[in-house]
Order: structure tokens, then C-alpha cells, then sequence
């Protein structure tokens, strides 16, 4: 599922089917099975048989793409909503982040991303532009990807700095991304910068874990 090789909708074999052709057990399989319906893979329906749900997204960490450019490369329909899209005075541990004084104005972006319909995560971003850099709503809204809508206006993305971290689902990130209040999630918090290592960017990225996974590559 992970390989793309059953997409969503794919049938299953049944469990004696591939009792016999993992050579495993019956009681091998039927747990396997419920850990994959638990985890968001597979819907099961007495009488009527297993079908694949969702496959979960991989993004990368270690390189500096926007969840558009991930998603097309995998084929898949990107959508968002934009539940905000405001000029506001940083609060301050977003100008901490960006280097600014708190209170200087930042465009503000609050959004909902979705692959194929599904909404996979939600992306909050406090935006500070150069002088003379100008933002429209409309312009993002069209593009979709804000990385798209900055090299528009010739600002160079260039690196960041990230972390991750688990957390549990608050009323609005359940509701949003159609996950039960509680449900493990995963949140990247990061800075973008552009040229001279000048932040351009402070986000954070909270996806829903059974959906979403992320990779990362390390050498010794």
C-alpha cells in the first residue's frame, strides 16, 4: 500500500487467501489485519470484504519542498482552503523566530491542505516579506503553493531549520483534519530563509499520523 501498489479502493485477498500465500498463520493474518484497520490503511465490511482505504504520504526532511511540489510528484490532486489569509502584528514567539520586533507587521496564512480530497494537514505560517515584496490572497489561492507565490516575486527559498514532535489532537485540528479529538499527530515547526540566511518563514505543520509519515535520510 505504502509502495502505491494497492491504491485506494483495492480489494484485498480474503484471510485464508493469504494464509496461504504468506505462509503464515490464520491468527497471524487476522491481527495484522486489525492493526492495519486501526492504523487507517483498510475499511472492513462483513460479508462484503476489505478495501484499501488510504496509503500514507511520505514527505522528506530533508529537502526544502513545498507540500505541492510533494504531492504532484506522487501523482496526487492537491487542493487547500484558506481559513485565514490576514495582515497582523507578530505575536511574539513568531517575531522571535523571524528576527523581527513583536509587533511588526507579517502576513498571517492559515490553511488546510488535501491530497486527493483528503485532508492531510494543516499549515500555519507567519510570512515576513522584504520591502517592496507584495502578497495577494488571490494570487495564493490560484497558485496554491506559497513557495510558488514567493519565487513569483523573486525571493530565493533556500534552506531551514525544523523540528518535529508528536502531539494530540486539540477540538479544531479533530475537526479540521476529520480525526478524533486526541488522535496522535505529528507537528514540524520550522523557519524558511532566503538569501544571506535572512528568515522569511516561521510555519507549523500539524498532519494527521495515520495519514501522513515523513522521511529521512542520515549518513555517518
Amino acid at each position: 500500500m505504502e509502495r502505491g501498489d494497492l491504491p485506494v479502493g483495492a480489494t484485498l485477498p480474503p484471510e485464508v487467501a493469504l494464509t496461504r500465500v504468506l505462509g503464515v498463520s490464520r491468527q497471524t493474518v487476522r491481527r495484522a489485519m486489525q492493526e492495519l484497520a486501526y492504523e487507517g490503511y483498510i475499511h472492513r465490511t462483513p460479508g462484503r470484504g476489505t478495501t484499501v482505504l488510504r496509503t500514507k504520504l511520505s514527505r522528506g526532511l530533508t529537502r526544502l519542498t513545498s507540500f505541492t511540489e510533494d504531492m504532484r510528484q506522487r501523482h496526487q490532486q492537491v487542493s487547500s482552503q484558506i481559513l485565514a489569509c490576514e495582515t497582523l502584528p507578530a505575536p511574539s514567539h513568531a517575531a522571535e523566530k523571524l528576527g523581527i520586533l513583536a509587533g511588526t507587521p507579517v502576513t498571517f496564512l492559515h490553511r488546510l491542505r488535501c491530497a486527493d480530497g483528503v485532508p492531510i494537514i494543516l499549515n500555519l505560517s507567519y510570512v515576513h516579506l522584504p520591502d517592496g515584496a507584495i502578497f495577494s490572497c488571490a494570487d495564493l489561492a490560484e497558485l496554491g503553493s506559497l513557495y510558488a507565490l514567493l519565487e513569483r516575486q523573486n525571493i530565493t527559498i533556500l534552506e531551514a531549520d525544523r523540528t518535529i514532535e508528536a502531539i494530540a489532537a486539540n477540538e479544531e485540528q479533530a475537526r479540521l483534519l476529520a480525526t478524533p479529538l486526541g488522535a496522535p499527530l505529528l507537528r514540524v515547526e520550522g523557519v524558511v530563509y532566503t538569501l544571506d540566511h535572512l528568515p522569511i518563514e516561521y510555519h507549523q505543520v500539524v498532519s494527521a499520523g495515520e495519514r501522513y509519515k515523513y522521511a529521512i535520510h542520515v549518513i555517518r
